[in-house]
């Protein structure tokens, strides 16, 4: 097992600086439809525990009077700081009135080593505790102005911010790997899963059949709901999020389902069996729905809840290859395409079942799972590291401040 860092810090000649000492509350307002900047940041596009944007809006998208930042500065989330969400501004842009735009004052902090702070243990509990408001508790400027926080002498700052920086880009490195290995999975799914290894002269591949998941088994809804009621069994139930967050897009007995209570009648047929394939079939955006997890442990008394479908199979089909098979980029745009609705998007039972399939024999469905289950190895092994390195980073973070 991979053990934190060991790293000792001499704080002797370090002194305390009021927060209004360190820096500066930017408060420049501008209207959304009068200015020519292009960049806006809700606290949406600001992802916890990175300082790195990596997504944003336009202003176009947003009414209301917002902040100015320039490039340097530090968009700190003031509404509900829990979340964790501070970003480094690489360019000029406007933000969410729900932010602060902060800047370093250089002759206390340097503008390099500052926004680490941020995401010191320290300063998140202080912020939590400083918030005002019940749903969305928020700071205000007067609160946090006047919290104390220890600082090192300026070179020494410039150092530390060069040994965080460092262990930030490893992260930002090992993200970028990870990202690259998804597009290649991405890729090979759309080349193996539609059988373009051995199509010549677009023809269908051969031994390959065309088919649609109502060909597949018989596609249903469930009625079992979350309530508990007396006088019923007690049962164990697979919900949306178990699917819909499911990276493996495997349900296994590792899962700490929900316990509800079912009556009899609903129990054999609402029980999910080894191989079963799980649907959501809707979400708030088109681009979210058709997640999918398959059922790979034996799990008595498990039923499946009423928000997903269950596809039970008439045929045999390698289990792994079920994992891959509905995540197909092609299947995906399908429901995207199908999808309906106003407030929420839907798939029915007739998308589902209408839904196009290319299956090839049982030995290539072997083999296509077995080449991208190593390709998701690769990213969990990845992914792994991320986390580690993760940890290491908040470590220092946390007994630098």
């Amino acid at each position: 097992m991979k053990e934190g860092i060991d790293i000792l810090i001499d704080k002797t000649n370090w002194k305390k600086y009021r927060f209004d000492e360190m820096v500066q509350n930017v408060s420049e307002r501008v209207e959304p439809s009068q200015t020519n900047l292009n960049i806006y940041v809700g606290l949406e596009h600001i992802d916890p525990d990175t300082l790195h944007l990596s997504r944003y809006g336009h202003p176009s998208d947003v009414e209301g009077t917002k902040l100015r930042f320039y490039k340097g500065d530090i968009i700190f989330g003031r509404r509900r700081a829990y979340q964790r969400k501070t970003a480094l501004a690489t360019t000029d842009g406007i933000c969410s009135a729900h932010a602060m735009v902060l800047r370093a004052k250089e002759e206390v902090v340097d503008s390099n080593f500052l926004p680490f702070l941020f995401h010191s243990k320290q300063f998140i509990d202080m912020a939590i505790t400083i918030s005002v408001g019940g749903l969305s508790p928020t700071i205000n400027w007067k609160d946090i102005s006047k919290q104390e926080f220890l600082l090192p002498p300026k070179s020494e700052q410039k150092r530390l911010a060069e040994l965080l920086w460092a262990a930030d880009e490893m992260i930002e490195k090992e993200k970028r790997e990870r990202e690259a290995l998804k597009v290649f999975k991405n890729r090979q799914m759309s080349y193996l899963l539609n059988g373009h290894q051995h199509i010549q002269n677009n023809g269908k591949p051969d031994g390959w059949k065309r088919l649609t998941i109502s060909d597949l088994g018989i596609v249903s809804t469930s009625s079992v709901d979350k309530k508990q009621r007396p006088n019923e069994k007690i049962v164990s139930l697979i919900n949306y999020m178990d699917v819909y967050t499911s990276k493996s897009k495997k349900i296994t007995s590792d899962i700490e389902f929900m316990q509800v209570t079912a009556p009899d009648k609903q129990i054999d047929s609402n029980q999910v069996i080894v191989g079963d394939v799980l649907f959501t079939p809707s979400s708030e955006t088109k681009d979210d729905i058709g997640h999918s997890a398959v059922v790979y442990d034996n799990l008595p008394n498990t039923l499946y809840s009423y928000h997903l479908v269950r596809l039970r199979f008439n045929r045999e089909i390698d289990l792994d290859f079920k994992r891959y098979l509905f995540n197909n980029p092609s299947t995906l745009a399908y429901f995207t395409k199908r999808a309906q609705g106003i407030t929420r998007m839907t798939l029915s039972l007739d998308d589902f079942n209408e839904t196009p399939v290319l299956l090839p024999p049982l030995n290539e469905q072997k083999q296509i799972a077995m080449r991208l289950s190593d390709i998701d190895k690769t990213i969990e092994r990845v992914e792994n590291s991320i986390s580690f390195s993760q940890q290491i980073k908040q470590e220092l973070i946390n007994k630098v401040f």
